[in-house]
């Protein structure tokens, strides 16, 4: 208080012990007793000096103050006085300088109209409503409670049974009688007492008759029976208001971790509305798990947790809505604005709202948090922040209140804040719960200020015993008194009134001293005595428990508008971060220039006239921009889901849906990599004389994409850390680049994971394989060279061409390989059955099942006739005669093919020699000779393998049609142009794009269960 305004008071009080008869001895000592709590030695007998010379006899006050009380009504002295004060004082400390005038006139009864008159004047000037004026009056005034008539008055005296607070706050309080004073415009409270018993106020105590303030966390007792709360006053103030009934009952509740170490042992409480909880407790007592086992984030191992009679583990559907949760950790959205975060969860909340209604929430919401003016600021991270610390929690608890929850839970909302920043969220949350719902907030290291606030503490040693339950200063007094200290009654300083809460664990803590003086590590008390103890005083909870179902406000969003929401909000949160946006739209050019101008290459050393047609590093181009597809896929996926982690916790509270969640992630990442892929084959396409594919490259990029994104997904939902999510990547990536086919062939892999005449299984589940083999089969066959129409047949040069290669191989190898079987089969005639055979590894019944297997191949490719002797192809069966009448039906065969590939080469060349200028630049512009070696096996030395019973085709496999086998049966060679599904014959680019869609599809189904952290979750249950 400051010298002018102390001055100013001392001559209010003169001025008013002046009236009528002068001064008393009890006012002098009511004023000296005043300052005395106010100032030190020295400045209390300056000021009682200047007191005693305004009301010194010899002194006028003013000449007709004595004729006319009117006059002082006008009196310019007092309206100065007042004047001055009003200036500096809140309207919380005008009404204590009120009371305090008040209790002046009181010590001497003189209630006369010019001391009166003095108080209306203050009264006017500082602008106290009439009716808490008269209210403070009354209060001041009156001894006898049953005089007082008011409803901001509350009184405890024998026979009163209005109430069950009443009743319970009065037990054995006979001949007491308590006055309690609220004056709502600044809730402030106020107390007196009348009684034979002395009666302490905070542990320390008060005369009787005198006027206290009763402060948050206060607590009114005498040596027996109930203590007066001041949550218990607070609720019969508050009687009437329609606060909804809330129980919330802990029984017996005990946590293990997954290796069976108990966090939580055995707690046992209750709470209800209008309570403000605090949990304390050393670092690892368990104080958050205690928050998230009532929170019903972590199921309890024993026990139940309930609200209103549901149980909030299994019940937590009823409960929807009605439970909040605030963490430690920031649950913000770095690049969103202050206002956008608390918009897209009020928006999370009320589906029911349009846009203007939801906004005006908001704006409401930031007015009553004091972030108005911060609304269109960005959020900003922990390590670059734009708001401040203070700010950014107020706006965590505005997260939660938007959608007004019945119980809210707040796990450390100081740590880290300055301790104005720190008052004033404890003060937001003591709000909270006057308003009608139940708090709790683990808190640490908390002010005195900040203690007192609380209606109850839970207390809790390591190993989670739970050591105290109640009353925050009663806490101090009940350790002190199991410690024997001196001062065990006193529960707050009695130079001060500040409670120091540091003295509970210095007393749990406490440790042995050796012989030596010094302290051991051992506690004198253990965690389980101090609990033991505390459970043997505790008294049973006799409250009716609540069994209405607990009010929500929420109305959900449907699922179509939630996706919306989840899009939008990551939409915006990406664009607004320029960095993010400046990556995510240059990185895929960028690289593809630096990989298109690197491998742009001319073999000719004395030519400057690039050709894409002989270029040898296309097949290595396509595959590289498989990898940087799936690359960029991965990256910007990986972290999506870990990063909204704290989020989702938080949002599991609202029931939102997964799916509307997980579908947006993937619609705005599909957007980017549908962006990306463009971007990179606009560069690198038109850099390396690809012409006329843009299409076909940026489908299978994008689809490549896409499936990454859902891998990244999976990832990023999985494990919980950067580190491994990114060490994780590289083991995805490796795999898919040696298993696309462009590293390594299949047929020179490990023979355990590969076969002759297909894809090897493991390389079917990798999506390059599928995007490399539709880039590199689509180049090939697709490009305008390999489509030149060559007759009016629509006959193209790729499909002649595959009619040549198709007829010599069955001329050139598969006959020829074919008689060859034959021969073997022949001289086995006269062998006799024990005899190995021939061909080695082969028998008579393979070579015979070969033979018709291989005949039927020729029948159907060549048009012939079936050959008249098939039935002699098994034994027994099979002589020397059909083998010669089979010879020499597949020597006419091989006419029959030499013919069509000779005719059919003819056709090409006229084509050629037609329209050879135009042919040889199309080849120049759009066929690329190293792709041809590597899709057609050019240096294959085992053009024809034998697979069990049958001929694999291993040349030209770009030419070489699979054969229908099986509705389901797609499976075939590597390039092979087309491919069978559901008795459909597909081209292999179209085909191959579904299946990686359907792969992506797959992992979306994946990622919707939860399937790999589930399995991860549950290898962590075995210990290695």
């Amino acid at each position: 208080m400051s010298e002018e305004i102390l001055k100013a008071l001392i001559e209010l009080f003169a001025l008013i012990v002046k009236q009528d008869d002068g001064i008393i001895k009890e006012e002098r000592d009511y004023v000296l007793n005043f300052l005395d709590k106010q100032l030190n030695i020295n400045t209390l007998i300056k000021y009682m000096l200047l007191f005693d010379e305004l009301t010194s006899p010899g002194r006028e006050v003013k000449d007709d103050i004595e004729s006319n009380s009117g006059s002082i009504r006008e009196s310019f002295r007092i309206l100065n006085i007042c004047k001055q004060v009003n200036k500096t004082l809140n309207k919380g400390q005008k009404i204590v300088v009120l009371i305090h005038l008040y209790e002046l006139i009181k010590i001497s009864k003189k209630f006369t109209h010019n001391r009166i008159d003095i108080i209306s004047v203050v009264s006017e000037v500082f602008r106290i409503i009439p009716a808490e004026f008269a209210a403070i009056e009354q209060f001041v005034k009156n001894d006898d409670p049953r005089e007082i008539r008011n409803p901001s008055i509350l009184i405890f005296r024998p026979g009163i049974t209005a109430c069950e607070i009443c009743n319970k706050v009065h037990e054995r309080h006979e001949d007491t009688a308590v006055i309690f004073l609220m004056v709502p415009s600044v809730d402030l409270y106020f107390v007196k007492y009348y009684s034979n018993d002395q009666l302490s106020l905070n542990g320390l105590a008060i005369v009787k008759g005198q006027i206290y303030s009763f402060a948050e966390g206060s607590v009114l007792r005498s040596n027996y029976g109930h203590p007066y709360y001041f949550s218990d006053i607070f609720a019969r103030f508050h009687s009437s208001v329609n606060t909804q009934k809330l129980s919330f009952r802990v029984r017996n509740v005990s946590y293990r971790l997954p290796n069976h170490q108990k966090i939580l042992s055995d707690l046992s409480f209750s709470a209800e509305q209008n309570n403000l909880v605090g949990i304390m407790g050393a670092s690892g007592s368990g104080k958050t798990t205690l928050l998230n086992v009532m929170s019903g984030i972590s199921k309890p191992a024993t026990g139940t947790v309930t609200l209103n009679k549901l149980d909030v583990f299994r019940d937590n559907g009823k409960l929807e809505g009605v439970i909040g949760y605030v963490p430690q950790d920031d649950l913000l959205i770095e690049d969103l604005t202050v206002f956008e975060n608390l918009y897209y969860a009020a928006c999370q909340c009320f589906g029911n709202k349009s846009h203007e209604d939801t906004s005006g929430l908001v704006e409401q919401m930031l007015a009553s948090m004091g972030l108005s003016d911060k609304k269109d600021l960005k959020v900003g991270s922990v390590m670059d922040k734009v708001i401040s610390g203070g700010q950014r929690k107020r706006l965590n608890i505005a997260l939660e209140l938007i959608r007004q929850p019945s119980v809210l839970f707040v796990d450390e909302p100081t740590s880290g804040l300055s301790s104005k920043d720190s008052e004033n969220i404890m003060v937001l949350l003591r709000e909270l719960a006057l308003k009608g719902k139940l708090v709790f907030t683990v808190i640490h290291q908390p002010s005195s200020d900040i203690y007192k606030m609380f209606d109850k503490v839970i207390i809790l040693d390591q190993g989670g015993f739970m050591v105290y339950y109640g009353n925050p200063i009663d806490s101090v007094i009940y350790f002190k008194t199991l410690d024997s200290q001196i001062d065990a009654s006193e529960g707050e300083c009695m130079a001060c009134g500040n409670v120091n809460p540091e003295i509970i664990f210095k007393i749990l803590e406490k440790q042995v001293v050796d012989e030596f003086g010094n302290y051991t590590e051992t506690r004198k008390v253990k965690p389980r005595e101090w609990s033991e103890k505390f459970k043997s005083q505790q008294l049973p909870d006799s409250a009716s428990e609540a069994d209405d179902q607990p009010e929500k406000n929420l109305h959900q969003p449907g699922k179509l508008r939630q996706f919306a929401l989840f899009f939008s909000r990551d939409l915006k949160s990406k664009i607004s971060n320029v960095q993010y946006v400046l990556l995510t739209v240059l990185v895929a050019p960028v690289l593809a220039f630096i990989l298109a101008f690197i491998i742009r290459y001319i073999p000719d050393q004395s030519s400057l006239v690039y050709h894409f047609a002989e270029n040898d590093n296309i097949p290595t181009y396509i595959f590289m921009c498989v990898i940087v597809s799936l690359f960029l896929g991965l990256t910007i996926s990986a972290e999506e889901i870990f990063h909204d982690r704290k989020i989702l916790r938080r949002e599991q509270f609202l029931n939102l849906s997964r799916g509307s969640y997980l579908s947006a992630k993937v619609a705005l990442l599909a957007v980017i990599s549908a962006l990306q892929s463009l971007l990179f084959v606009l560069v690198a396409n038109p850099i390396l004389g690809i012409k006329g594919m843009l299409l076909y490259y940026w489908l299978a990029l994008f689809a490549t994409a896409v499936c990454a994104n859902m891998i990244g997904l999976i990832i990023s939902s999985t494990f919980n850390s950067v580190i491994t999510i990114y060490v994780v990547v590289p083991l995805l990536i490796i795999p898919m680049m040696v298993l696309s086919g462009a590293m390594f062939p299949f047929n020179k892999l490990n023979r355990n994971i590969t076969r002759i005449d297909k894809v090897p299984f493991l390389a079917e589940l990798m999506p390059t394989r599928w995007s490399y083999e539709a880039l590199m089969v689509s180049q090939f066959m697709n490009n305008r060279y390999s489509s030149m129409p060559v007759d009016g047949k629509k006959e193209t040069i790729y499909s002649v061409q595959k009619k040549i290669n198709q007829a010599d191989f069955n001329s050139a190898y598969r006959i020829p390989s074919t008689i060859s079987v034959i021969g073997h089969a022949k001289s086995r005639l006269g062998s006799e059955p024990g005899n190995p055979p021939v061909q080695a590894g082969y028998g008579p019944e393979e070579d015979l099942h070969l033979i018709r297997n291989e005949l039927k191949e020729i029948t159907e490719a060549s048009g012939l006739p079936e050959f008249a002797m098939a039935g002699s192809l098994y034994p027994g069966r099979f002589t020397a005669g059909a083998a010669d009448s089979l010879v020499s039906w597949l020597g006419y065969a091989a006419g029959v093919f030499n013919h069509a590939a000779n005719s059919t080469a003819g056709l090409k060349d006229r084509f050629i020699n037609i329209n050879g200028l135009n042919v040889r630049s199309l080849e120049k512009l759009y066929y690329n000779y190293k792709l041809e070696e590597i899709v057609t096996k050019y240096y294959e030395t085992d053009k024809i393998l034998r697979y069990k019973d049958s001929f694999v085709q291993n040349m030209n496999p770009v030419y070489n049609d699979p054969s229908f086998k099986g509705l389901l049966r797609f499976r075939t060679h590597f390039f092979a142009p087309s491919k069978y599904f559901l008795g459909i014959r597909i081209s292999t680019f179209s085909f191959n794009i579904l299946f990686i869609g359907l792969i992506a599809m797959f992992s979306y189904l994946i990622l919707y269960f939860d399937v790999l952290n589930r399995i991860v979750r549950l290898t962590k249950r075995f210990k290695i």
